[in-house]
């Protein structure tokens, strides 16, 4: 699929959906229920989380969450993690 958007899209968009891919992959399913990848800035993964809660929880386990996506992207693909609350539907 990421082979597929980076022709349709451009690079960029490829490497964004790997990224999305790949936290789909690791995030588990309390996670994958309560939060969602909503962008790639430069290497800072946007995640959108249900709730302030989901936020503080997610950036508790923001080097595990790194550690995994670091063993399935490219290096330097994704160094940071931050959070913006919203609909998650």
């Amino acid at each position: 699929m990421p082979a597929v958007v980076a022709r349709i899209g451009g690079e960029r968009r490829g490497r964004e959906q790997q990224v999305f891919s790949a936290y789909g992959d690791i995030s588990g399913e309390f996670l994958r229920r309560h939060s969602r990848p909503d962008g790639l800035r430069d290497s800072t993964l946007v995640i959108r989380v249900s709730s302030s809660a989901i936020a503080h929880h997610l950036i508790l386990l923001r080097g595990e969450i790194l550690r995994k996506l670091a063993s399935l992207l490219p290096p330097g693909t994704v160094t940071d993690i931050r959070t913006r609350v919203g609909s998650v539907e």
